[in-house]
């Protein structure tokens, strides 16, 4: 039997069918099309309070699409299994866009199929026992357990922080070109030691009653290293830099706002806790400003060591590295008590060509230059149109490692740079701790 396609659009590809679940016949022809690499496509999103800071290299007309009443889109969704929440409506529908910043899989007909419907297929094709293990043990069902995105605004997002969720950073040069190694681009991190208790708030009291509550000023503030990693646990204070940032995170998505202004506008007191989940804090304590000092942790907050602690200087990934190949951890160790996820940069002169066969599927995105992986032929753009597909992103699948990995090929004249998501638990031996 065919599959149905459903009548809604994905808001970016309105020309490309949907497929509505998976079967082992659509997921086998994806796997053979291309070695069993999967494309993904670029899943944009916007949201209300930020303003794009336009290096997510779309073209110009392309940031503010007239259906998303004036939001512009300042977001890339490349790996998350579950619609996000961002508040935008699209104005011909009348709801929120369609599976907004769901991955979707290009199918060898030109159809678009969810990564989660394929998953659920085979997910010992896809995704693999030993992550299928891990999904189970975080969620109760399978799906893949990490989201990869980036996100780009002209200004700072409002500071904020997770009660559940933790999230890493890889702010490379690739997505900031010209940004200066001493760039004044900084990231409000936790409250300074000196702050108080009543400091703190007496802040988020005067959260409404004046021009600005004042969070950001009891936080110290860090310029992020280009081309090297962060972690950023959860519970912690944080207001992540105007620079465009490839970001790691459990899937899941909620928050706290911790300010009431910003330089995207007003935040009202109910919307700061729009976002927060009834497990991780409870409904009847929203704008409970006592309960919500009680609640924080502010031994996390106030770490001296915090950057320290959480930077992650790029080192060598010498398992992979070769002739012509430069590898790199961007993100690795454990952190929270154990391997959350890591972020792995290949880099391939002209002419050089790798088998890579990690112990975990992984997914990719194209940093720089032209080559293949696998059969999947992939080259970095500028000037992207909403609406027309290009292959940068794609997802090494278990079928392809148990094939004994997938052959990567730079066939350009300048560098093929590669960056590879993995999620918890991935690599038998974590990455960047030596074995005592």
């Amino acid at each position: 039997m065919a599959a149905s396609t459903l009548p809604e659009k994905l808001h970016e590809y309105p020309q490309h069918d949907v497929i509505d679940g998976g079967s082992n016949s659509i997921l086998d022809d994806c796997l053979n099309q291309n070695d069993g690499v999967l494309q993904l496509l670029h899943r944009y999103a916007g949201r209300t309070f930020c303003t794009p800071g336009k290096r997510i290299r779309l073209d110009a007309k392309s940031y503010y699409p007239d259906y998303m009443g004036g939001t512009g889109l300042d977001e890339i969704w490349m790996c998350c299994t579950v619609p996000i929440v961002t508040g935008v409506i699209d104005t011909r529908t009348g709801k929120a866009p369609f599976r907004e910043g769901e991955a979707h899989v290009l199918t060898p007909d030109g159809q678009v199929i969810s990564l989660q419907d394929l998953i659920a297929a085979d997910p010992k094709a896809v995704m693999g026992e030993k992550i299928m293990a891990v999904s189970e043990s975080l969620f109760g069902e399978i799906t893949w357990p990490i989201v990869s995105k980036k996100f780009d605004n002209l200004n700072p997002i409002p500071h904020h922080l997770h009660w559940s969720k933790w999230e890493v950073y890889d702010i490379n040069s690739f997505d900031n070109p010209g940004v200066n190694p001493s760039h004044y681009h900084t990231t409000a991190m936790g409250l300074y030691p000196f702050v108080t208790k009543d400091d703190f708030l007496a802040c988020m009291k005067r959260w409404g009653q004046g021009e600005y509550n004042g969070v950001r000023h009891l936080s110290p503030h860090t310029m992020m290293q280009l081309d090297n990693g962060f972690v950023m646990p959860n519970g912690v204070l944080h207001s992540p830099t105007d620079l465009c940032t490839h970001e790691l995170h459990v899937t899941m998505d909620e928050h706290f706002l911790a300010e009431d202004r910003t330089l995207d506008g007003r935040i009202g007191a109910a919307d700061a806790f729009y976002a927060c989940r009834e497990q991780d804090y409870p409904k009847d304590r929203h704008e409970d400003w006592e309960f919500l000092v009680d609640t924080f942790d502010f031994k996390a907050n106030q770490d001296p060591d915090f950057v320290k602690k959480n930077s992650r200087p790029a080192i060598i990934a010498e398992e992979f590295a070769g002739d012509g190949v430069d590898a790199q951890w961007i993100v690795y160790g454990d952190f929270l008590g154990d391997q959350k996820c890591s972020i792995l940069r290949l880099t391939l002169a002209p002419g050089a060509k790798t088998n890579f066969c990690p112990e975990s599927p992984a997914l990719f995105h194209t940093n720089g230059g032209r080559g293949r992986v696998g059969k999947l032929e992939v080259r970095y753009h500028q000037d992207m149109k909403l609406g027309e597909i290009y292959p940068e992103i794609g997802f090494i699948t278990q079928a392809a490692l148990n094939r004994g990995g997938v052959e990567i090929e730079n066939v350009g004249t300048e560098p093929l740079v590669l960056t590879f998501d993995f999620p918890q638990n991935a690599h038998s031996k974590t990455p960047g701790i030596h074995a005592e």
